[in-house]
């Protein structure tokens, strides 16, 4: 049977390419680099011509601070960096060895860094034992394909947060057998991911489950 695509507005070409650095003697986390590219995104896409976010210019402002607008770069910079440590501290940024853990409960403080810039809100769901769940799932593929917008998931067990921003499905029948044979119609589903490294749209293809769906509304 063949795929069935779905993208965020500007596909692979207007993802931020975002990493994690030192911060305070650990690495940012990539919960907080996941906030930071999402709502940078929905501000390059209210500044070039979606309709839907057109709105919301102001979520990044001049260098990453509460000053003038300014437009989300797709590369970091300083100010994408100010983004992610302001965002580090809103959540509650730990350091697990070496790396910068942040607990599901904690990932929708990043609400305070919209507050007093934008009228964009956020909505975040989990299971906190990193339990995959199909409603968590289907939230995140109803963000892509209905409203065009990346939606954050959690990937491994309370490992990582990585920005879905593509959908594929399809569904192909198998043919089982035992004592007597059947056909059962099976569905595959993969996100499409901006991991967070610095790769933007080259991202990776990885199952559609989840633990976590964090969205951004305009």
């Amino acid at each position: 049977m063949a795929w069935t695509y779905y993208w965020a507005a500007g596909g692979t070409g207007q993802q931020p390419a975002y990493n994690q650095f030192q911060y305070d003697g650990c690495a940012v986390g990539c919960g907080p680099v996941a906030w930071a590219m999402l709502f940078c995104w929905a501000d390059y896409q209210a500044s070039h011509g979606n309709a839907y976010w057109s709105p919301r210019t102001g979520i990044y402002r001049q260098d990453g601070g509460r000053g003038a607008e300014a437009v989300a770069p797709l590369y970091q910079d300083n100010g994408v960096n100010n983004v992610i440590r302001e965002i580090n501290e809103q959540v509650d940024t730990f350091c697990s060895f070496g790396s910068g853990a942040t607990c599901p409960w904690d990932m929708p403080d990043a609400w305070e860094y919209l507050s007093g810039r934008t009228g964009a809100t956020l909505q975040a769901n989990w299971n906190s034992l990193g339990i995959n769940e199909d409603g968590l799932r289907d939230k995140a593929i109803a963000s892509i394909a209905n409203r065009h917008t990346p939606a954050i998931i959690g990937t491994g067990w309370l490992s990582h947060y990585p920005l879905a921003f593509g959908y594929a499905t399809q569904q192909r029948t198998v043919r089982k057998c035992f004592i007597f044979c059947w056909n059962e119609t099976v569905t595959d589903r993969f996100f499409y991911v901006n991991e967070g490294w610095g790769g933007g749209g080259s991202g990776d293809w990885v199952e559609a489950s989840t633990w976590f769906c964090g969205q951004l509304y305009p």
